[in-house]
C-alpha cells in the first residue's frame, strides 16, 4: 500500500491573524473530501467516514493537550532541578 503525499496549501495570513482558522478550513476541506471519497469508493459507508474522521480528530486534539500538560510538566519539573 503506499501513501501519496496530500497537498495543503501554506497559510496566507500571520497566526494572530482574525481570518486564520477560517482559512484553515478552506485549505483542508478539498484534501479531506478526497479521504472521505477515497474511503466511500473502498467500501465504508459516508456516514461511517464522517463519524471516523470527528473521532479521530477528537482523539488527536486530546493527545495534543496531554502532550503540551507533559511537556509543560517536565519543564516545570527541569526547573526545579535546575
Amino acid at each position: 500500500m503506499s501513501k501519496s503525499m496530500i497537498e495543503v496549501p501554506a497559510p496566507s495570513v500571520p497566526p494572530d491573524n482574525e481570518n486564520r482558522h477560517l482559512l484553515c478550513q478552506m485549505a483542508i476541506e478539498i484534501p479531506l473530501q478526497g479521504i472521505i471519497e477515497a474511503a466511500v469508493k473502498a467500501g465504508w459507508e459516508e456516514t461511517e467516514v464522517l463519524t471516523a474522521i470527528i473521532e479521530v480528530a477528537d482523539n488527536l486534539v486530546l493527545a495534543h493537550g496531554s502532550n503540551a500538560e507533559l511537556d509543560a510538566l517536565l519543564k516545570a519539573l527541569k526547573r526545579n532541578l535546575e
